[in-house]
Order: C-alpha cells, then sequence, then structure tokens
C-alpha cells in the first residue's frame, strides 16, 4: 500500500496528465461531500467506506444525474488507492477502431497517425481507480476488451509485444437496468457479474424528499461563493415547488437551476421563482409519476396499517405482510418510514 501511495503522490507531483493526447479525465480529488439526510441516501453513503476497504469491482446503478461519479470519487478517496489516480471515462465516447487504444495505449509508428507513445486508460489508473461511466453503452467490442485485462490483470499496448501487469480498481456506472440488457443479449453476462461483485443503486432525486432543500441550498451556497456574495434564501413558494417537482434531470438538473438563479439571473437575497430557469413545476411528482406513484401511495399505506393493527412490531407485521423482517425495515427506510415510537414497539422490533 505504501508503494501505490507514493507512487500516486509521485505522479501528482508531475502533474498526473501525460501531456496532450494522454488518457481519460484525472485530477488530484478534493474531498468529497455526500450532501443528503433522507434514509435512502444515508443508507448509500453508509456503505461507502465498506465497499471502498473491499477493494471489489462497483456497479452504479440510478438514474442520469443522480451523482454516480460523485459516490465513485468517494469510494476512491475512502479506500486504499486514494494516493494514486482516479481516471474517469464514458464508455459511450470512444469509437471501435481507437478502443485498444484508449484502453491500453500505443507505441509510436503503431498505426497510421501514431507519431508517439502514448499511455491508456489502465496505465493512467495504475495503482488508483478507473470510472466507466454509462458502461451500459460499451460496445460489444470494448465489452470483450475489458473482459479480458478484468480476467487476466494484465494488457499490452498496440505495437508492442510485452505484456504489463494492470493492478487496477473498476467502478462502473450505468443509468440502464443492466441485467435486462443483458436478458436481451446486449450486453455479456460474464462482464456484467464480474463489475458487479458490489452493486449500489442510486436514489433518484424526488425518492429523496427534503434533500431537494437540502442540495438547493448547498449548490446556492457554491454559486454565491464564485460570485462572492452571501448565499441567498429560498423564497417559501419556490421551496415548496422544488420538493413536488419530478425532477428528471436529478441533483444535476437542481444545480444547474440553482447556478443559474444566482450566477445568470442575478439572485442575491432571496431566491424566487422569477430567478429559477424555466422548469414544468406544475408536472408534480404524483402527476407525471402516475400508475407508478399510486403504487407507492397504496403500498405506504398498507405498512402504516400493519404496523399500527400489530402496535408498531416490526417482526409481527412483516409476518403479516408476507416479508422478512428485514425485507420491511428497508421499505420502511425508503419510504421514510423507519422511526416507529417506542411505546408501540416490541424492542425486538427496533431498526
Amino acid at each position: 500500500m505504501e508503494g501505490r501511495t507514493e507512487r500516486g503522490r509521485e505522479r501528482a507531483r508531475r502533474g498526473g496528465a501525460a501531456g496532450a493526447g494522454s488518457a481519460g479525465s484525472f485530477t488530484r480529488l478534493e474531498p468529497v461531500e455526500l450532501v443528503g439526510e433522507s434514509p435512502a441516501w444515508r443508507e448509500l453513503v453508509e456503505q461507502v467506506p465498506k465497499v471502498a476497504r473491499s477493494g471489489l469491482p462497483v456497479l452504479l446503478l440510478g438514474e442520469t444525474g443522480t451523482g454516480k461519479e460523485l459516490v465513485a470519487r468517494a469510494i476512491h478517496l475512502a479506500s486504499e488507492r486514494s494516493g494514486a489516480e482516479f481516471v474517469a471515462h464514458n464508455c459511450g465516447a470512444t469509437p471501435d477502431t481507437l478502443i485498444e487504444s484508449e484502453l491500453f495505449g500505443h507505441v509510436r509508428g503503431s498505426f497510421t497517425g501514431a507519431s508517439g507513445d502514448r499511455e491508456g486508460l489502465f496505465d493512467a489508473a495504475q495503482g488508483g481507480t478507473l470510472f466507466l461511466d454509462e458502461i451500459g453503452d460499451a460496445s460489444a467490442l470494448l465489452q470483450t476488451k475489458l473482459l479480458r485485462v478484468l480476467q487476466e490483470g494484465e494488457a499490452r499496448r498496440v505495437g508492442e509485444t510485452r505484456v504489463r501487469r494492470v493492478d487496477v480498481r473498476v467502478i462502473a456506472a450505468t443509468h440502464r437496468a443492466l441485467d435486462k440488457v443483458v436478458g436481451a443479449g446486449a450486453f455479456r453476462s460474464d462482464l456484467y457479474f464480474r463489475l458487479g461483485a458490489v452493486r449500489l443503486r442510486l436514489p433518484a432525486l424526488r425518492e429523496r424528499g427534503r434533500d431537494v432543500l437540502l442540495l438547493a441550498r448547498h449548490f446556492l451556497a457554491q454559486a454565491a461563493a464564485r460570485e462572492r456574495t452571501h448565499p441567498p434564501a429560498l423564497e417559501p413558494g419556490l421551496a415548496e415547488r422544488l420538493l413536488t417537482y419530478r425532477w428528471p434531470g436529478n441533483v444535476r438538473e437542481l444545480a444547474n437551476a440553482c447556478h443559474y438563479a444566482v450566477r445568470v439571473a442575478g439572485a442575491r437575497h432571496l431566491v424566487s421563482e422569477a430567478h429559477w430557469p424555466e422548469t414544468p413545476f406544475a408536472e408534480s411528482v404524483a402527476e407525471h409519476d402516475g400508475l407508478h406513484a399510486e403504487t407507492r401511495a397504496l403500498e405506504e399505506r398498507r405498512l402504516r396499517e400493519a404496523l399500527r393493527r400489530t402496535h408498531g412490531n416490526k417482526t409481527q407485521a412483516a409476518r403479516a405482510l408476507g416479508l422478512s423482517r428485514q425485507g420491511l425495515i428497508k421499505k420502511l427506510q425508503r419510504m421514510g418510514l423507519a422511526r416507529v415510537p417506542a411505546s408501540l414497539d416490541d424492542g425486538e422490533g427496533a431498526v
């Protein structure tokens, strides 16, 4: 570990990147702040140190804009690889003709246009972490090349005969239901299981309740700091609209809107709807989600009724609902119903 950390520090002293044409995108990372207090978000954040220590490949699942790269960086920084590089790559951004060079690098003269040696993504991430974003968009060729290097732990630059050992942790992410993509034959099942030794699902912003307001204040403070002004407050009416909006773009959409309000619309002491970018606020969660929202409401009502009938005894409530006790607890946490008054609990049923 010490050698790995020292190697990362040395690369940081040299500036990290290998100059023009180097692979991936990497810089020395600032500490990551995972903002949120909702049960769904807290459950995820509590997993980060454990996952970081495991050293296993990680598959991050969730809608676009939920913060998958942020969580990947947090895992990297909490791991023994934090002294080496974090390299990010979008799997849909590289044509098949350049995949081998992008992944493993090439030597001068190996093909037309190879005017010099170039390191690949695995070279850049040696001793550290390679973040493969939108792995569900990876071509069949890219999947094959990734599987081989992950299985064998070694790679060879294009135009070179020497095989080099690879010491890289891979964290992949996708907004797709990758199990269904595998079932449709569009993604290799062996690669899916190798990448998904640990799978973490990031909740959508609409599932995080009042985290929307915490995040809004966080992003407004960031924007205000760039403008060298004090963070503005949220007008109460706007705050209510933020809580009922569906957020199809998730946290990224909220962050962009907050920066717009301060840096473009000029909000200073108070942010009102007049400062907000054009957003279809009329589309509330219930209106947009339709059947999904109705199903969720019905499920929540049945959970509450079961707990009321059993006087808060989660073991008995789970049995009545045909669930395991742990399954019931997870549902309660996801819906923000985890805390039951002590007077209604049997002790064994406490979360």
